[in-house]
């Protein structure tokens, strides 16, 4: 057997050799035996068509982050019902990334009909959104830059040419029907020069470019930033826009901000159904990532806040414990959820509204446990531990795995609770 490797690995060596002594032959470079084998298929086809029309073998191009996290964009992009591509790629003699379009013959083979060069060498993401009228998807491609600046670029693709109908430096970005035109709008947030967070509302007008709403946010007396965006529905229709900005001395804590869309005066101000005073008290947190959130994936955004008097440090485990009162402030009754935060291991538990006010937080009798006790100490309503996932223990109900850590929950002796609907397993939330 050893004969046969060392024959082997000679014949090889051989044909190298000879490979490489033969007067005229071409040298294989190192990028093309690092190559990726070429794909079968549609994405072997597309790949082909994209060599044949730039005269060289293209390098296929990932990006970084998100949904998407193919170099082969697959969707309709001139709203004529059929299946588009777009590629990922760059070229020998082209330094950025460069988006193609490549649309089926009468043949039925794939061919380029444009191309166009990106912002920068990277792509962190790429979504698809429909930000104008008609049923085409235009191409948000998020680029970072070596000196780790974004740049948000949106492509349109029309009549056989693409075109780069926006490009916005950007930190985070949101697509959502805002303006109720029956298409979607673009959220961009970004920090200016000075470091202050600037917030832009985008929405395409009938020419097919974007006009500008302005978004009456974060105050630069009260806040330093802008931590995150989140959009959704109110409790009686419209969408919301909900700011989570860094406040505080430090700049740490969390408040936020509800906007809804003016039709008449075209900006997105502060809505009604609460004071911008009184939102940023209940909604003040120390908790740097509990941002707000469609926590029930409801398609209404929560705003998390601290009830007074609720909670303790529990020093002795080194976590910080709290309860928390997720808020719904677009409804009459903004009461959304209660429960549990861990702030150490990122997981909330929604507790029955029913208990909210009258629960005290200790330490459990055992490590890493914790009870949830009546305000006088008197009546256990509920434990949680967390504890190995190999623990079988019978009597405890399994909440989740978080951080490699199993936590658990058993109620009280004689414990009733009157929301009937209420299951311990279906309330355990990974932030």
């Amino acid at each position: 057997m050893k004969g046969w490797v060392r024959l082997a690995a000679a014949v090889c060596a051989a044909a190298l050799c000879a490979g490489c002594a033969l007067p005229g032959a071409e040298r294989t470079s190192v990028e093309e035996l690092l190559r990726a084998p070429r794909l079968e298929g549609d994405y072997g086809e597309i790949q082909a068509a994209l060599d044949g029309w730039l005269g060289q073998s293209a390098q296929l191009r990932y990006p970084l982050n998100g949904e998407l996290l193919s170099p082969f964009l697959m969707s309709d992009f001139d709203g004529d019902g059929v299946q588009d591509a777009a590629v990922l790629y760059t070229a020998a003699d082209v330094p950025n990334i460069c988006l193609a379009v490549l649309q089926k013959d009468a043949e039925g083979l794939w061919q380029v009909q444009d191309a166009v060069e990106g912002l920068t060498d990277t792509v962190d993401t790429v979504r698809f959104a429909r930000l104008q009228e008609g049923g085409a998807n235009q191409i948000l491609v998020g680029y970072t830059a070596q000196q780790a600046d974004s740049y948000l670029a949106v492509y349109a693709y029309q009549e056989g040419k693409i075109e780069a109908i926006l490009a916005e430096p950007y930190d985070q970005y949101l697509i959502e029907n805002i303006t109720g035109t029956g298409y979607e709008d673009l959220v961009v947030m970004d920090t200016d020069a000075e470091g202050a967070s600037r917030i832009k509302l985008l929405t395409s007008d009938r020419e097919g470019s974007f006009r500008q709403a302005a978004v009456m946010g974060l105050s630069a007396d009260r806040f330093t930033g802008c931590a995150s965006l989140a959009a959704g529905m109110g409790a009686y229709g419209g969408q919301y826009l909900v700011l989570d900005g860094w406040t505080g001395v430090t700049g740490s804590n969390l408040a936020s901000v509800l906007l809804r869309y003016n039709e008449k005066t075209q900006k997105m101000e502060p809505a009604r159904q609460i004071g911008a005073d009184a939102l940023y008290e209940a909604s003040l947190r120390n908790v740097p990532d509990l941002t707000s959130r469609d926590l029930d994936r409801d398609g209404v955004v929560e705003i998390p806040t601290q009830p007074e008097g609720a909670g303790l440090i529990n020093m002795d485990q080194g976590r910080r414990m709290d309860f928390i009162l997720w808020m719904d402030y677009t409804s009459a009754q903004p009461r959304k959820s209660f429960g549990l935060l861990d702030e150490e291991l990122g997981f909330y538990l929604e507790l029955p509204m029913e208990w909210y006010g009258i629960l005290m937080l200790t330490d459990g009798p055992e490590e890493d446990t914790v009870e949830l006790r009546s305000q006088d100490g008197s009546r256990l309503y509920l434990t949680v531990r967390v504890t190995s996932i190999a623990d079988r223990t019978p009597g405890w109900t399994r909440l989740g795995v978080v951080s490699s850590r199993l936590v658990q929950a058993q109620f009280g002796p004689d414990v009733q609770l009157m929301d009937q609907l209420y299951r311990l397993s279906r309330s355990f939330y990974i932030l």
